[in-house]
């Protein structure tokens, strides 16, 4: 009878993956696991299918990338960081655009699994499907990009949106602001929903109220911005500065802001979130909370490979931290 690597997993009861690390001498497998698996082999003279293994190598020299938005500068940041790791490994990237819909995502994640792509990063627009836990419970290579599933230690790679988020609004309250509007993106939105959390926070640390008519909710895009500052207007107390979600949306409200006629930072103060090209060039320049845009594609990369390769990953969950960037948007501290 032959005997597969499957057949060896049901045996002792394992994945097929943990087979394969311990005939190869992999780490991520305990003494007593190794030394079950390996007694099964010389007991049944176990060979691994050479030419299948090199076919599935060469089925598999491509990694997925799932992600909203292409043109956005973040998602293209954190693509050339997925990028270049690849070709370095000898890979190929599929990028899958979704436009923000779990309906495409979850085709694309399919697509991906049943035409053998070596692996999967997942930086979808919203909260984690269960397809993709699914994946990652199945040992099939998959990273989470700037997503955590909470009770799942499935492996991700994470910008602390939170701690910038309140690194920004601490800023402004440092400043002298007080009165400060958050134009975010959707309600539904994980990274929204964090530097929610994070604006809150520093409200919190200043004994500062939190009011809901400060708090506006669109897309992550100039238009969101621009008529997000129009609608705090309206408001009987207007606010004294602007947090925005990220710095297409901090661009349409400083073209609002110039519009009515005030001033930058005397009157109304502004912060964006990401540090793309366009925080230094407009007028004034922006004050922004840089984040790891390319490091965040590096590193999910790195982590997808040391997957693919069998190899030990010592940390599951990689934090990144944010770096604040003050520039002419906001007052000097006070």
């Amino acid at each position: 009878m032959t005997i597969t690597m499957k057949d060896l997993a049901q045996m002792v009861g394992v994945s097929e993956s943990t087979v394969s690390r311990a005939i190869n001498n992999k780490p991520g497998v305990g003494e007593d696991t190794r030394d079950k698996i390996l007694e099964l082999v010389k007991k049944y003279n176990y060979k691994p299918n050479q030419l299948a293994r090199n076919l599935a190598k060469q089925e598999t020299k491509m990694i997925g990338l799932i992600l909203p938005d292409i043109s956005s500068n973040f998602y293209s940041e954190v693509a050339r960081g997925v990028q270049d790791i690849a070709i370095q490994s000898g890979y190929q990237v599929i990028i899958c655009n979704s436009d923000g819909k779990e309906k495409e995502e979850l085709s694309y994640i399919e697509w991906l699994e049943s035409n053998k792509i070596a692996g999967i990063i997942f930086l979808g627009s919203g909260l984690v499907n269960d397809k993709v836990i699914k994946l990652g419970l199945s040992d099939y290579p998959i990273v989470l990009a700037n997503r955590f599933v909470e009770d799942l230690i499935l492996p991700s790679v994470i910008i602390d949106n939170a701690v910038g988020a309140s690194k920004a609004t601490d800023l402004l309250l440092k400043s002298g602001y007080r009165r400060i509007a958050l134009i975010n993106g959707p309600k539904d939105n994980l990274q929204a929903q964090n530097i929610l959390t994070g604006y809150k926070e520093a409200l919190r640390a200043y004994n500062i109220e939190f009011k809901e008519e400060l708090i506006i909710n669109g897309d992550w895009d100039r238009d969101t911005g621009y008529e997000g500052f129009l609608e705090v207007l309206k408001l009987t107390e207007p606010p004294e500065a602007i947090f925005a979600a990220n710095d297409l949306i901090a661009v349409g409200a400083i073209e609002a802001i110039k519009m009515g006629g005030f001033l930058i930072p005397e009157d109304i103060g502004v912060v964006g979130f990401e540090d793309t090209i366009v925080t230094s060039v407009i007028d004034p320049p922006l004050t922004t909370v840089a984040q790891p845009m390319y490091q965040l594609g590096v590193s999910s990369a790195n982590k997808l490979f040391s997957l693919i390769n069998e190899d030990e990953i010592k940390e599951r969950i990689e934090i990144l931290e944010s770096r604040l960037v003050v520039r002419k948007s906001t007052k000097k501290l006070i």
